[in-house]
């Protein structure tokens, strides 16, 4: 991981806010810290994206019968 020191103007009272929710104690760990929780949001969007879309996903009727089976336990070992 690179990092480098920079300087920037930033709303105090927005910093102030972020901290709390974050629980971070600095400035620089709440940027770090909003900067990764965006790339989790945006993940997670991606994500729910991919189910709205059923991509990448075996949900054909004969795959959904055997996960409904194995879940009422009428599968047998």
């Amino acid at each position: 991981m690179a990092i480098k020191k920079t300087a920037l103007l930033v709303d105090d009272e927005l910093v102030r806010q972020v901290k709390e929710i974050l629980g971070t104690a600095t400035t620089t760990e709440t940027i770090s810290e909003a900067m990764r929780e965006v790339i989790r949001v945006r993940g997670r969007a991606r994500g729910l994206e991919r189910l709205r879309r059923r991509e990448g996903m075996d949900l054909e009727d004969e795959t959904m019968q055997g996960a409904w089976r194995h879940k009422r336990g009428e599968v047998t070992r």
